[in-house]
């Protein structure tokens, strides 16, 4: 494929014999490429006219393989931010804005080589976002500055500060705080609201702030997701209401 071939060709061309000298955990850059578009892929959310891709990706590596990637970090982003637009784009997928990729040192991992997470950003409520934009004639293409973190952009009032918390299940007193941070909720370790019940799905559900609320999407779990006793496909939450994913229930507050 080409645009791998040009990554593979990035890496050649910056880090002097890449492929014959391997970083302590065996890491390959191109392998990184590989797990960012599965991660894509995994996330995505079907909506009425349009499948979404999260925006947002953090690669995280071993503190050795980090130190000698970090000379590096902005072009090696780059590079990956652009094979995803490309894997976006060929599969015909919506991303927000184009991708932001970050890299992390993460002194857990000893023997894993990385890992990757995702997270989808709202961009709809900052027209700043698109501060520099260059206008191209022939592609009109927009491009934009990196987001600048969502409570500089969209400040929450008071009134609209959220909590989910389990009332019922393994994971019982388990609670989260929710303004206009996705919830991921599921058995995936790295969601935001990790559950052990087995009746759930890995991503099985997850809450967005849109219009002003929050919002609930079931995630084409296998079992469905439910509040106040409906199964729901999304529903804006209101103060008290029960979601029922699997064999948890989990209670949603505003303060």
């Amino acid at each position: 494929m080409k645009f791998v071939r040009n990554i593979e060709n990035f890496f050649e061309r910056y880090i002097e014999g890449f492929f014959n000298k391997q970083f302590s955990s065996s890491l390959q850059p191109i392998e990184i490429a590989k797990q960012l578009a599965r991660e894509m892929e995994d996330e995505r959310t079907v909506g009425v006219s349009h499948v979404y891709v999260p925006n947002h990706y953090a690669i995280y590596v071993n503190h050795e393989d980090y130190g000698k990637l970090e000379s590096y970090a902005e072009s090696v982003c780059s590079e990956l931010a652009a094979y995803l637009i490309e894997e976006s784009r060929r599969k015909g997928y919506t991303m927000a804005g184009g991708p932001q990729i970050e890299l992390f040192a993460d002194e857990k991992l000893v023997k894993q080589a990385f890992r990757v997470t995702s997270s989808f950003i709202d961009t709809s409520c900052d027209e700043s976002v698109n501060r520099s934009e260059n206008t191209s004639t022939a592609s009109d293409t927009k491009v934009f500055d990196k987001l600048e973190p969502m409570h500089l952009l969209c400040p929450v009032q008071q009134h609209f500060h959220g909590f989910v918390t389990v009332i019922e299940g393994l994971d019982a007193g388990l609670k989260v705080g929710c303004t206009t941070n996705r919830i991921n909720i599921g058995r995936r370790n790295t969601n935001e609201l990790p559950l052990t019940d087995m009746n759930t799905s890995r991503l099985h559900a997850y809450i967005v702030c849109e219009d002003n609320s929050h919002v609930i999407h079931d995630a084409k779990s296998l079992n469905g997701t439910y509040v106040d006793g409906n199964r729901i496909t999304h529903k804006h939450l209101k103060n008290g209401d029960r979601i029922k994913v699997g064999n948890t229930v989990i209670l949603y507050e505003v303060k």
